[in-house]
């Protein structure tokens, strides 16, 4: 198998956009399959989000992309050295610890979120957010690991 060696090598542009293309359809399916309360919430809180910028989402991953890939890297050179050939079920053994630094990732950059309705939502969804990121670690990882090879 052949693949890159360093995760920021998806910033590269003629790979970043496609990783964004993938991470955005992610994101949408993901909202998606949510469902009850919070589910409804997210839900609402992403179509506001859109009907002020339809770009919300490619946007806020095309900034958050850099430091998310530098939260992972440690795990890819992990992976790297180890017999495993899936970074998706490689990062979904320490899916909680991935979360973990995923969110507060999300954390430093939803202080940036001007559009006050998005704001006030991240903060009252954030910890179902949270439980949300830990179940689709390993997609994720799937995600990145697709665009490495």
């Amino acid at each position: 198998m052949v693949s890159m060696s360093n995760l920021s090598q998806l910033l590269e542009p003629e790979t970043r956009s496609l990783v964004l293309k993938d991470l955005s359809q992610f994101v949408d399916k993901t909202v998606a399959e949510q469902s009850g309360i919070s589910g409804m919430a997210i839900k609402g809180a992403v179509s506001a989000a859109t009907k002020v910028s339809p770009d919300f989402i490619s946007r806020g991953l095309n900034k958050i992309l850099p430091d998310m890939l530098g939260d992972l890297e440690p795990y890819w050179s992990d992976f790297e050295s180890s017999d495993s050939q899936d970074f998706g079920a490689f990062l979904d053994k320490d899916s909680t610890a991935v979360a973990d630094a995923l969110m507060s990732t999300a954390d430093q950059h939803a202080e940036r979120i001007t559009i006050a309705p998005v704001a006030k939502a991240y903060k009252s969804l954030r910890n179902k957010g949270a439980s949300i990121v830990e179940g689709k670690v390993a997609d994720l990882g799937s995600i990145l690991h697709k665009h490495m090879n």
